[in-house]
């Protein structure tokens, strides 16, 4: 496995958070990662989520690789396939697709984030899960924690095996010091017992993340992953 898809329940659930803290776990066990952002939205220039990634994780992959690690970028803040449309810009797929695997023939593993969920239109006939199954991708989904997860996770797990994509587990998000305690600490597992995915941790709430906290959350994606290596 040389590539590993990092999806969400929705738009701003903390993959960002989630993906640059694991490419700093992975090259903490001595794993060539580089992080990848097939379209960002809401930016001009450069990707600020890849931009996190590197400051989360210590590693700033050579600048002539910035065309593969963001092939498409717009500044309006909206779904890829409205975004790009505005550019004027159709996103191409052979682009991503070319993209990705010049990174794979690069590094032992590529963590791609998502821009949103993973039904994410990138065209009006393209979503985002139809490029991760050309892939063969297996997935690992960021559940924010709260009143109404339980439904955007297993919806996305059903989209995601519906197209027969691998599912690696799932990590619980705090995104707010908010909500029921007896509903919070319920979500994940109501949503392991019936979708049959495990649940790899639960980031705390936190104002700034850390690396600390997502230690033992890597630690157990790092025992999912085949051979413990990529």
């Amino acid at each position: 496995m040389n590539g590993l898809f990092i999806t969400g329940t929705d738009t701003g659930v903390g993959k960002t958070w989630i993906c640059g803290y694991l490419a700093g776990f992975l090259r903490a066990q001595g794993v060539r990662v580089v992080t990848q952002k097939w379209v960002q939205t809401g930016c001009a220039g450069y990707s600020e989520d890849l931009a996190r990634h590197q400051q989360l994780s210590g590693f700033t992959p050579d600048p002539a690789l910035a065309p593969l690690l963001n092939p498409y970028c717009f500044p309006f803040p909206a779904s890829p396939h409205l975004a790009s449309a505005r550019e004027g810009v159709v996103i191409e797929a052979e682009v991503i697709l070319s993209a990705y695997r010049a990174l794979a023939a690069q590094f032992e593993l590529v963590l791609v984030e998502g821009a949103g969920g993973v039904c994410v239109p990138l065209t009006d006939h393209l979503l985002t899960i139809d490029l991760v199954a050309r892939l063969h991708l297996p997935a690992v989904v960021v559940v924010r924690n709260g009143l109404g997860c339980i439904n955007h996770a297993l919806l996305t797990l059903e989209a995601l095996r519906a197209r027969q994509i691998p599912l690696l587990g799932l990590i619980v998000n705090h995104t707010s010091p908010d909500g029921d305690a007896r509903i919070l600490q319920d979500n994940p597992r109501i949503i392991e017992q019936l979708s049959g995915v495990p649940v790899l941790g639960s980031m705390p709430y936190l104002p700034i993340p850390d690396a600390e906290a997502f230690a033992p959350i890597g630690a157990a994606l790092w025992g999912a992953l085949p051979q413990h290596r990529c």
